[in-house]
Parts: structure tokens; sequence; C-alpha cells
């Protein structure tokens, strides 16, 4: 009986290990993006590029993004960013397209697509 019970705790510890490593980075990273949609400076990105990460998150896709991200002060910079995308705006989401961000005042690699904020141009725009 007691190697039995020993067996199961294993696996139950082993099990547990196993999501928290797949699971605690997300969380982090749902942590720090709406830290960073709270706290952040507001811009503008142009999508440059995008890529299917093959991730797919509460039916989401999670997308490689390549943006021109243009700050307040009028300077660009490229940053490469991995976020999901909503279903909702997924057809007009195209290279090309500009979207607003938040940037980390700290770290202008850091940077979310504030999904809420959004708005897709006007058609003929």
């Amino acid at each position: 009986m007691g190697t039995g019970l020993g067996l199961a705790m294993a696996i139950t510890g082993a099990t547990m290990l196993v999501l928290a490593c797949v699971g605690l980075p997300f969380l982090i990273a749902s942590w720090t993006g709406r830290q960073l949609l709270a706290a952040g400076i507001a811009a503008q990105a142009v999508i440059e590029s995008m890529a299917d990460t093959g991730v797919t998150i509460n039916g989401q896709p999670l997308v490689s993004f390549v943006l021109g991200v243009r700050t307040q002060d009028g300077q660009v910079h490229r940053v490469t960013h991995r976020q999901s995308l909503p279903r909702l705006p997924m057809g007009m989401v195209v290279p090309g397209a500009v979207v607003p961000v938040k940037v980390d005042p700290q770290r202008r690699d850091r940077v979310r697509i504030d999904w809420a904020s959004w708005r897709p141009a006007p058609y003929g725009a």
C-alpha cells in the first residue's frame, strides 16, 4: 500500500511540475501584458509582417508580429512581438495595417497591441 501511494504522489508531483513549467510562462506573459496596457505609453505601429506560430490560446492564434512602432516623439523603431489575435479583427489585421500599441517606457522593445482601442481604417482610406 505504501509503494502505491508513493508512486501516485510521484506521478501527481511530476504532472504538477510539467503543468507549472508549461502554464507559468503564459500566466507571466498575461500579467505583464495587462500591466503594460495599463501603464505603457500610447503609440501607433504599422504591421510590417505577421506569421502564425502554430499555438492557440483560448481559441485565438498566437501570432508573431514585426511592427514599426512610432512613439509620440516621432521616433520609429522595429519590434518583433508575439501576441494573440482576437477573432473579430482577424481578417482585417494584415501587413500595412496601423494598430495602437502601448510601449514600456523603460524598454522600447516591449510592446503590447491594444486590441480594445483598435478601430479598422474606414473603407477606401
